[in-house]
């Protein structure tokens, strides 16, 4: 077999790469990697994780376990399989849901299939479903469902209603597509251990082993509720699919050499190791998932003065925090160039250059110099790789400014990120699900908003562009929070995923890796035999 490098998620034709990111290579092939149903099963993939968060539950926080398997092993009303595929124009596909039928901008008529089961012969009713929003209201996990879903209410046993809180385009289908669905009486039930390591799914497939932190076994049903028209979160080309962390980045690497794994997301700096190898697949695609620094904003804050922000924000440049972080595109505005709505112009556009002499007059407008710094702590994730936030550390040295690194693990950080008084700079990431003004909302949207800010001029120019997403109306919006300076867009990660030649195609969709429908050759033999 040939060697495949495949670019599964195409960028803007007018995307500014920034100098520190490297072209992709001439021969990159351009691969829309469509999902299609195996007319056969594979036996077996052997997958690499980066981190040991395994939140395999129906609610949790991220993790890359949650992101890579979510969607396959719950069921949700809706799947939406690819960046702004809408409702209205017939491009969601029906999960659980057999039919949404619009009422008003803020109602919704729902009606899912009757026949469906979770893997311990749980029937889901209209009843579970409303209480999996609640429940998922409730906790907090997903913002998309704390920013729009208003209520539920059962009108039969397999009809409900949906209401809206906000009712801004995008908000039916991120209500649609994000909230897993589980038996009630299950839940309720079963013990906290259970939930986590044997939780009774209602997707396509089951978890049949798991050891937390280390690896979590998945096995196809074959007796699934569904039969016909599945979405392609329900295809089953492989029967069982293990997942194993490895954290280290070398070492992921050295288990695809060895024959220990079939898959891996594999760092930029070791990724040519595999280019060049026949027995290799490579797919190169740029992660949805933006880096942004926050500013705690909230009154009596350290940042509530723009002058202090402003300062922190000429102190360093993207370019040097991302040198650890490989192939980037450098960030223009909070939001990555992946909605239809992003102003191209915006890459051609100056944006927080980095600039120390700048950087302290800032600071000393708010206050602070050499004998009195700016002192301040950054909370962010310690899965995560920490050169660059070292790096982000020694640059604002240079602008007399000392930053306390706080790093915590996902579950103690997630417990604090909505805390004003826990921090005061962050690190966040975030990925676009259709519309720049959606991920804007998600950031900025009402008081409970990501930066802790009170401010109407704000809240007026997002609800403008939301209305009318005219370019006139999204750079007025643009170059606001620029002139605020409430949140500092980073960079956006090219990430690549390596397989043994057996597999062929990666659904990269909706920019993580659909697990289940991933197609392999007639000869494709696992790791694991």
């Amino acid at each position: 077999m040939k060697r495949k490098t495949i670019m599964a998620l195409l960028m803007a034709s007018a995307m500014a790469f920034g100098t520190c990111a490297t072209a992709f290579a001439s021969e990159v092939q351009i691969d829309s990697a469509v999902p299609v149903e195996a007319a056969a099963q594979a036996g077996k993939v052997v997958v690499a994780v980066d981190d040991d968060s395994f939140t395999i539950g129906p609610w949790g926080s991220d993790s890359a376990v949650r992101d890579w398997t979510e969607c396959t092993i719950w069921a949700h009303l809706c799947y939406r399989p690819f960046i702004g595929a809408m409702l209205e124009n017939g491009e969601l596909q029906m999960n659980a849901a057999k039919s949404v039928t619009k009422v008003d901008d803020a109602t919704y008529e729902v009606e899912i299939f009757d026949n469906i089961v979770d893997s311990q012969g749980n029937a889901i009713k209209a009843s579970d479903v409303v209480f999996s929003y609640n429940k998922l209201a409730e906790l907090g996990f997903v913002s998309e469902i704390s920013l729009y879903y208003g209520s539920a209410e059962a009108t039969g046993d397999y009809t409900l209603t949906i209401n809206l809180k906000d009712s801004s385009e995008g908000a039916i289908e991120a209500v649609l597509c994000n909230c897993s669905i589980a038996n009630e009486a299950w839940y309720t039930g079963a013990s906290e251990d259970e939930v986590n390591s044997n939780p009774a799914t209602t997707g396509a497939y089951t978890v049949t082993d798991m050891v937390t932190g280390s690896g979590v076994t998945l096995q196809a049903k074959e007796d699934y509720w569904k039969t016909e028209g599945r979405c392609d979160a329900e295809f089953e080309n492989v029967k069982e699919i293990e997942l194993r962390c490895i954290t280290e980045a070398s070492s992921r690497s050295i288990a695809l050499e060895n024959g220990e794994i079939d898959m891996a997301e594999i760092s930029s700096d070791e990724v040519g190791r595999f280019e060049d190898n026949e027995d290799y697949n490579v797919t190169k695609y740029l992660n949805g998932m933006t880096q942004y620094l926050i500013f705690n904003c909230s009154e009596g804050s350290k940042f509530a003065d723009v002058n202090a922000r402003q300062g922190v924000a000429h102190a360093f440049d993207a370019y040097n925090m991302s040198l650890s972080a490989g192939e980037v595109v450098l960030s223009h505005d909070v939001a990555p160039n992946l909605g239809p709505d992003y102003v191209d112009a915006w890459d051609e556009e100056e944006y927080f250059t980095y600039d120390v002499e700048a950087a302290k007059e800032y600071l000393a407008a708010a206050g602070y110099d050499e004998s009195n710094p700016l002192e301040f702590s950054f909370l962010n994730s310690s899965q995560a790789p920490q050169q660059p936030y070292v790096a982000l550390q020694a640059m604002f040295s240079e602008a007399n400014l000392n930053m306390t690194i706080d790093s915590q693990d996902r579950a103690a950080r997630q417990a604090v990120q909505n805390d004003p008084t826990a921090w005061d700079m962050c690190e966040y990431s975030n990925s676009v699900a259709d519309f720049t003004t959606t991920f804007w909302n998600d950031l900025f949207g009402g008081d409970n908003n990501q930066c802790f800010v009170q401010d109407e001029k704000l809240q007026e120019l997002l609800a403008a562009a939301i209305a009318d997403r005219s370019e006139e109306n999204l750079t007025a919006f643009h170059e606001y929070v620029k002139e605020q300076a409430y949140i500092v867009g980073c960079y956006t990660e090219v990430r690549s995923i390596v397989t043994t030649a057996g597999v062929t195609d990666i659904s990269l969709q909706k920019l993580n890796p659909l697990l289940n429908a991933m197609t392999f050759t007639e000869d494709y033999t696992s790791v694991e035999g």
